[in-house]
């Protein structure tokens, strides 16, 4: 007797793949939960209607938060655009403006050396007639380098007087 002792042996076991035991397990579960529970049902389901609907309440207050400080941020931001446009329309139009008084001195300008040298000019021919010292294109000479050594000056002057605004 003491060889088959020393023999390995081997277990065959059987199981059954029911699930009777699980569904008998979830009823006695559900029966003593409901025994057990400290409210009713219809107590249970309004204190769950109560939660959900302060649950609702809370993330609508915070929807609605949350819209405000999305239109309050939109209407700085779109304030604060018109603000910059508007600053910028005046700088142009001030520009604009400028440009235009430099313009118009400019003609001025141009008007009154284009006078004074048609008189000049005239001047020399008489006085070349009369049979003077000077002959009448070298006076005339004269009178154009005056004429274009005066209206670059003017115009320069007007634009280069205004500072430019800083934008920040």
């Amino acid at each position: 007797m003491g060889d088959r002792d020393d023999l390995p042996y081997i277990v065959i076991e059987r199981h059954e793949t029911n699930v009777a035991p699980f569904f008998w397990g979830a009823l006695l579960g559900a029966g003593l939960a409901l025994l057990l529970a400290p409210r009713s049902g219809a107590e249970t389901q309004r204190e769950l209607r109560a939660r959900v609907d302060r649950l609702r309440s809370t993330a609508e207050g915070r929807i609605d938060e949350a819209r405000e400080a999305l239109a309050d941020t939109v209407d700085r931001t779109r304030a604060n655009v018109q603000e910059r446009i508007d600053t910028v329309r005046d700088v142009v139009q001030t520009r604009a403006m400028q440009a235009r008084e430099a313009v118009d001195t400019g003609r001025r300008a141009a008007r009154e050396a284009r006078s004074e040298l048609t008189t000049r000019l005239e001047q020399a021919k008489r006085a070349a007639r009369a049979g003077a010292m000077a002959s009448a294109d070298e006076i005339t000479d004269d009178l154009v380098d005056e004429y274009l050594d005066v209206v670059p000056d003017v115009i320069t002057e007007t634009i280069l007087e205004e500072p430019r605004p800083e934008f920040g």
